[in-house]
């Protein structure tokens, strides 16, 4: 609308038989139709209509409604006192998912009184070599210009080019010794007086900026409401970013560079929040009604003021031409909802709050869904379960047919037989070369070559959560955890443990083995069998030669000397004398030996038997782990209570 017009224009107002506007308004006949709002009459209030008795009856159990008026309420004070506290409590649990300049905004508000806040209003102009911020201070320079005062001062400093583009702050209808949030090293800030927007309590950022392109709404939400400044920081040219958050925003371009680059904008926000109006001369009415954003006419709104400060006489092309400059849809845009109230809340600020415990709780339910996929992407499908256990179990079906078939081939061997009792003379020094060959060779290779690549598969599909970041520990030989007992004052001493006394290996491995990410009881097996039973049978076999050298040696001597000790023995009977303990000494030898052999070849049979079932037993106890159950962000729930409690909080502010 028009700003005022003369007095003289006013007094006409009395031949309408219209109520006028207080005279620190000075408000035009025109607006003053247009803002002022008709008597509402009174309808007499019906009389009350007897109750029958039954009636009556029917609600003697029901409270009346002067008993629910009775009833306490939160006072406005208390409720917007709880409103601040929700709100500190939100910042102190939810720093990161809300953001802190619009919080701290929002706390300014309410620390002011209901009704009286203060509303920071931003006019960007695009970032286009300062065409559309120019034209974003002729735009506040219209909106607040007085007509029936010649141009001042503060006219005349929106209309200079400021260096380094620097921002501009109007407070409009303040008093120039309240404390302003800006200092003067950081914006240009100026008092101005308006008739319009005198009792509104606004503030106007004008500044610079390049919002991001259609991308995320909330990115294109927050970067509007909080615009960043670049504040030079010394004389070497370095600037430093400066958020300024906002309640609303009105993004102002140039031509048709301007307008193409506001349509790539997302428009589809609350246009009560954030508008967007171009400098663009079309022709109808019609078709400034079909463009997404406001068209205005800049040069005619000058043109008309200009006029009107010449001469009283142009009022009516000063009007005709004030609103084909489109300028009134965009102060009415810049008034609603910033009016003062009696002790209500004003709707940019609660508009504020609402958008940022919206933004918050999108925050959070993104959070909660990243945790979720993260959680259940952890997880193994039952398919791939299935798989590996079928896997497993093939596995151990080949690894037991590998076991009976390569040990009966190698005990049944050319190079076994070898070590016979009565080839062992000559080779009692293979033994240990003859075994520990059978056992590198024909003891589970090919089971251990499957397991590695079995224990590959499950690693891949994600069944052992492992930290990379530590040593890869063997998930097979693990140590038992040992519960340590802290003793505290005046308990009883734990009773001594005799294994406390030995020093012996706390590990599950029967010898010292490297650790792998594999299962290693066949490894760990092998070793075994060649590091204490091999050596065991080495010396057996020396052992058992030895003896029965010695035997032979012994009943040899012994023939002799019967056979020298008398004249009656003959050389016949010493013989059979020698004869029988060289027998005896290879008998026990053989029976001895062959006994060995076999119990060796059966606990190698019996040790790989117990290494495959280890193997699937620990394999099987991984698989058959059961998921664990998706645990729920207690500081996630925390915010989510803080954003709750808010959003409650503001309910109860009407």
């Amino acid at each position: 609308m028009p700003p005022r017009l003369p007095r003289e224009a006013i007094g006409r107002s009395a031949s309408l038989r219209l109520p006028l506007p207080p005279q620190t308004r000075q408000i035009c006949p025109i607006c003053s139709i247009s803002r002022t709002s008709w008597p509402q009459f009174k309808r007499p209030r019906p009389s009350p209509i007897p109750q029958n008795r039954i009636t009556v009856r029917r609600q003697s159990n029901v409270p009346s409604a002067s008993a629910i008026d009775t009833l306490p309420k939160p006072s406005p004070k208390a409720a917007r006192a709880a409103l601040r506290d929700a709100l500190l409590d939100l910042q102190k649990n939810a720093g990161s998912y809300v953001n802190i300049s619009r919080l701290q905004l929002a706390l300014r508000g309410l620390e002011q009184e209901a009704g009286d806040e203060t509303i920071r209003i931003a006019i960007l102009g695009i970032a286009d070599s300062g065409s559309s911020l120019k034209k974003a201070k002729d735009l506040l320079r219209l909106l607040i210009a007085d007509p029936l005062k010649t141009e001042e001062e503060w006219e005349r400093i929106l209309a200079q080019d400021l260096p380094g583009n620097k921002p501009l702050l109007l407070k409009v209808g303040h008093n120039g010794a309240e404390e302003n949030g800006y200092g003067n090293r950081l914006v240009t800030e100026l008092h101005v007086s308006s008739a319009v927007l005198n009792g509104h309590k606004l503030e106007i950022l004008v500044l610079e900026m390049d919002p991001p392109k259609v991308g995320a709404e909330g990115v294109f939400e927050e970067a509007v409401l909080v615009p960043t400044m670049e504040i030079p920081t010394s004389s070497t040219g370095r600037y430093t970013p400066v958020t300024t958050p906002v309640h609303k925003s009105l993004i102002v371009a140039d031509g048709v560079l301007g307008a193409a680059a506001v349509l790539n904008y997302p428009l589809d926000t609350d246009r009560s929040v954030i508008s967007t109006a171009v400098d663009l001369q079309v022709g109808t009415e019609q078709e400034k009604a079909g463009l997404p954003f406001q068209a205005l006419d800049v040069v005619l709104a000058e043109k008309a003021l200009g006029s009107f400060r010449q001469s009283i006489d142009n009022a009516l092309f000063y009007e005709e031409n004030w609103f084909k400059s489109g300028l009134p849809e965009i102060l009415d845009w810049v008034r609603n909802g910033t009016a003062s109230t009696d002790g209500t809340m004003k709707q940019p600020l609660r508009k504020l709050i609402e958008s940022m415990l919206r933004n918050a709780s999108v925050a959070i339910e993104a959070e909660r869904s990243r945790q979720l996929s993260a959680a259940l992407a952890a997880m193994v499908s039952s398919s791939d379960l299935a798989a590996l256990r079928q896997e497993l179990s093939q596995w151990a079906e080949r690894a037991h047919t590998e076991l009976r078939d390569q040990l009966d081939v190698a005990f049944n061997g050319r190079r076994w037989r070898k070590l016979g009792w009565w080839k062992l003379f000559w080779r009692v020094d293979d033994v240990s070369m003859i075994a520990s060959d059978i056992l590198n060779q024909r003891f589970l290779t090919d089971a251990e070559k499957e397991v590695i690549f079995l224990a590959g598969q499950i690693d891949k599909a994600g069944v052992i959560k492992e930290d990379l970041q530590e040593t890869p520990k063997n998930w097979a030989y693990k140590r038992e955890a040992e519960k340590i007992t802290t003793p505290t004052l005046g308990s009883e001493p734990a009773p001594p443990v005799i294994q406390d006394l030995i020093e012996s290996p706390r590990d599950h491995l029967p010898v010292k083995i490297k650790p792998h990410p594999w299962p290693l009881h066949i490894p760990a097996t092998r070793a075994y069998l060649s590091q204490e039973t091999v050596p065991a049978l080495q010396a057996l076999a020396q052992k058992l030669v030895l003896q029965t050298l010695s035997s032979s040696g012994f009943f040899t001597a012994f023939g002799g000397l019967v056979y020298l000790s008398s004249v009656s023995n003959t050389l016949y009977e010493a013989g059979a004398v020698t004869a029988l303990g060289i027998v005896f000494s290879l008998r026990r030898m053989q029976g001895k030996w062959e006994n060995a052999r076999k119990f060796w070849e059966g606990e190698v049979r019996e040790e790989g038997r117990k290494a495959v079932r280890g193997v699937e037993g620990v394999v099987n106890d991984v698989l058959e782990t059961p998921d664990q159950p998706l645990e729920r962000d207690v500081e996630l729930d925390k915010v989510r209570e803080a954003v709750e409690k808010a959003e409650a909080a503001l309910a109860d502010n009407k």
